[in-house]
């Protein structure tokens, strides 16, 4: 079996991988589609110190369930939650299962990926697509339910000003998701191009620089993983406003090890909320809605053989979505 792996700190295709062996209760999928995020760039660069196959947003059919022939997802696509914990754990029976301390993460921590061929997981953190959604979206299943989990961790509706920060994938589908719950809802970044597909589907947008710093949005929606952002954020926010920070699965170590002005939070009396990892089902939801718009959003496309350049590609600030067809030709 063909897979990426990461092993020392080296990214390299393995074109003899052990095929999974599912346990009881475990799916064996057969992938035909992943997107490269940015926890999976950190995670190729050394920052979790994992070692296996990497890879955590996939599309994939069900092969096979662990003890059970016939199961009803045998045979189905499927997209996945990559949080693996124990279901008789602490944090999972209270319905927190994605904050386990415990848990694995598909190829980003104690569990293979699924930038392979074939990959196990926990047939419960799966959900099935839809059959009117297209493969080229039902990709971007997981990064929409994180978009619709941070609209969910403040009160959008109505007409509260918001501001999203960032321009990759996560922001832009904030953006997108906020929009349809409040006119108010603007994507600031230093991108064009995303200004661009803004402007397409009619979202306020601006420049980064062009706007001001004064206090009077009363949310700010920050994707960028960037503590400089944060700065950012804690400057536009009205005093008594809120900072969500949306994140991927694993929160990436910073770069910046420089003091961060933290003084706004007490003087403005902040709010900063974190947000991660959203319901996929309810990702699929909000997609097979129609309301939000998925075209341009993939930038590139590789085979997985060539894979090592599809994670360089992956990194390159001209790139939204840049995915992995596994499928063999």
């Amino acid at each position: 079996m063909r897979a990426v792996r990461i092993k020392d700190n080296q990214v390299f295709l393995d074109e003899r991988a052990p095929e999974p062996t599912p346990s009881k209760g475990d799916a064996i999928v057969r992938t035909t589609r992943v997107l490269l995020r940015r926890a999976d760039l950190a995670n190729c660069a050394g920052a979790f110190g994992f070692s296996g196959i990497v890879g955590h947003q996939f599309l994939g059919v069900v092969e096979s369930v662990g003890g059970s022939e016939n199961h009803p997802l045998i045979g189905k696509r499927v997209v996945g939650n990559p949080n693996i914990a124990d279901p008789s754990s602490e944090q999972a029976r209270r319905g927190l299962a994605k904050h386990d301390p415990d848990r694995a993460v598909l190829g980003l921590a104690k569990h293979d990926g699924c930038l392979a061929e074939r990959f196990s997981i926990p047939v419960v953190n799966l959900a099935p697509v839809p059959e009117t959604i297209l493969d080229d979206h039902a990709i971007f299943a997981n990064t929409l339910a994180s978009s619709v989990h941070a609209g969910q961790m403040v009160r959008i509706e109505g007409k509260p000003y918001v501001t999203v920060l960032g321009e990759d994938i996560a922001a832009l589908l904030c953006a997108q998701v906020m929009t349809r719950m409040n006119a108010s809802v603007r994507l600031l970044t230093t991108r064009t191009d995303r200004l661009e597909l803004c402007a397409k589907w009619g979202i306020k947008h601006r420049h980064l620089d062009e706007v001001g710093r004064r206090a009077d949005q009363d949310v700010v929606v920050d994707t960028t993983q960037d503590p400089r952002s944060l700065q950012i954020a804690m400057r536009m926010v009205r005093p008594r406003g809120t900072i969500v920070l949306s994140a991927d699965p694993l929160s990436i170590p910073s770069k910046d090890h420089g003091a961060i002005d933290w003084s706004p939070i007490v003087s403005s009396e902040l709010s900063v909320l974190g947000a991660r990892c959203g319901s996929v089902g309810e990702g699929l939801a909000t997609m097979a809605s129609g309301r939000i718009d998925l075209s341009g959003l993939i930038t590139k496309r590789f085979r997985l053989e060539d894979a090592i350049n599809a994670i360089k590609s992956a990194g390159e600030p001209d790139q939204i979505g840049v995915v992995v067809d596994v499928a063999r030709s």
